[in-house]
């Protein structure tokens, strides 16, 4: 695996917010836009319609940007020298995580570095956005959860052979692929690497009170990557578990 750093455009950047911004979205991903940025008025923009809403968010969001150019590219030169000093170890432990050569797969990924904090990933295009704030440790835990995405579901395709759009939100297998951050975080040697601050919840904060008949379902997919001899078989009976408890699980996603 290898990793570019680049710096979201500002067009870029304020799509990739807006995105999050739509009355579609729950509140639990809206409201983290302004937690980051007090500037913003939240409940202004919670009564604007659609189109009032973008030109808003757009207006303050391309202001700041310009603010912060010396910021982003401080935190390219940054990043892409922690990269370049943990690259081997990266693909060291997680060639050994998911049992094949990580050193040959995933060497054009790309990570932007964005105003939106979240952070969202495309498989297709082996890229992902991190968020500019923060120190070493925030592009880190990043990179690391990511990658966990990129290798699980290249190992998950070369097994399954299924359809890579049922690797994205809503599908089960995201899902799934979410929850393991945590599984794989704290049962492999990946938390060799994991910056200490985000290691003891590194998935979704909701899946930490998810249960399955009273039983903490993060706690369950744990049991079942001890029991399982290779990630392939730990696949096959997560994904089993959490098929059989779909409907118990979406009603506990936010």
């Amino acid at each position: 695996m290898d990793l570019s750093i680049k710096i979201m455009n500002k067009k870029n950047t304020v799509a990739n917010i807006l995105k999050f911004q739509t009355d579609e979205t729950s509140d639990y991903w809206r409201d983290k836009l302004f937690d980051m940025y007090t500037f913003l008025d939240k409940e202004k923009s919670a009564k604007m319609p659609w189109e009032k809403r973008k030109q808003y968010l757009s207006s303050e969001l391309s202001l700041y940007y310009d603010k912060v150019k010396s910021v982003l590219q401080n935190k390219r030169i940054e990043s892409q020298k922690i990269w370049s000093e943990n690259k081997n170890a990266i693909n060291i432990i997680y060639s050994k995580v998911f049992g094949i050569d990580c050193y040959h797969i995933l060497n054009n990924m790309v990570a932007e570095i964005s105003l939106n904090p979240i952070c969202p990933r495309n498989l297709k295009h082996n890229n992902f956005t991190f968020f500019y704030g923060g120190d070493s440790n925030n592009f880190m835990k990043t990179a690391l959860h990511e990658m966990i995405h990129f290798v699980w579901f290249y190992v998950w395709q070369q097994y399954f052979a299924d359809k890579p759009a049922e690797y994205e939100a809503p599908h089960m297998k995201w899902i799934l692929s979410e929850m393991v951050v945590d599984t794989l975080v704290k049962k492999t040697e990946i938390t060799t690497l994991y910056p200490e601050p985000y290691k003891q919840k590194p998935a979704y904060k909701y899946f930490y009170d998810m249960k399955i008949n009273n039983a903490p379902i993060l706690s369950t997919l744990e049991k079942l990557k001890d029991k399982s001899k290779n990630i392939r078989e730990f696949m096959e009976t997560s994904y089993k578990y959490c098929l059989e408890n779909e409907d118990s699980i979406r009603i506990q996603m936010l």
